[in-house]
């Protein structure tokens, strides 16, 4: 059984009728028109409300439990629906670890720059658990996200619908800020401490830097992906 926590996160949970939702919980100190929407969403689906004196740790004091579910898209099926469009933004993360880094960058990708698609490897790259869903604060239930087995043949096959791929890279030529972006792109972000993989930083089209005036040099990757995707989708 699988825990969400989190008063945005459940009540997107609660909304998304494909989630076999187990049982609510909720603190017995909360009151308000939040708890009452809470409980309405809960009454409409016949769910269970319980009743604790125990709150879980950065919960807000609402849980709710749920049958296993697959939060991942098959990346076939995704690429059935990526072909048919003409303005189009494909995410790749490359092996990042963060779970808050994941839920943030989920969350901007979501319900700030409508990414269609968000790519990670199979192997050693975080998974979506109970943080990513907490910090994603429910909108991991507004995109897609698949998994690969291999970024570079991935890559190929988004080429082949026409993607330009850009990859993040400190050390690139290319000022984010000074290209000039096609309709259909692909925004490769490497790990946290090691950046894009050199097999899969190959892939890419160009390489594109967020240029930095202080002394630390270094940015967290979903930050990054923020000022990278709003020059991207603004452009």
């Amino acid at each position: 059984m699988e825990r969400i926590i989190g008063v945005n996160p459940v009540i997107e949970a609660l909304l998304n009728k494909e989630k076999n939702i187990e049982k609510l919980e909720l603190y017995n100190g909360l009151k308000g028109e939040t708890v009452q929407k809470l409980k309405e969403l809960a009454s409409k689906r016949n769910i269970k409300i319980f009743y604790t004196n125990k709150k879980i740790d950065n919960s807000q004091g609402v849980a709710v439990y749920i049958s296993n579910f697959d939060y991942y898209k098959e990346f076939d099926e995704a690429y059935e629906e990526l072909a048919s469009k003409d303005k189009s933004v494909v995410l790749i993360l490359d092996e990042i670890q963060d779970p808050r880094n994941f839920g943030a960058i989920i969350r901007s990708a979501a319900e700030v720059f409508k990414v269609d698609l968000i790519i990670i490897p199979e192997r050693n790259s975080v998974r979506i658990n109970e943080t990513v869903v907490k910090t994603s604060t429910g909108a991991i239930e507004y995109v897609n996200i698949s998994k690969v087995t291999n970024l570079s043949d991935t890559i190929n096959k988004l080429k082949k619908l026409d993607y330009w791929v850009y990859g993040a890279a400190g050390e690139a030529s290319i000022n984010y800020n000074e290209e000039d972006y096609p309709n259909k792109i692909v925004l490769v972000l490497g790990n946290e401490g090691s950046g894009i993989r050199k097999k899969v930083r190959e892939h890419c089209d160009k390489l594109i830097k967020i240029p930095m005036f202080g002394q630390i040099n270094s940015l967290n990757v979903s930050v990054a992906s923020g000022i990278l995707l709003s020059r991207i989708v603004n452009k």
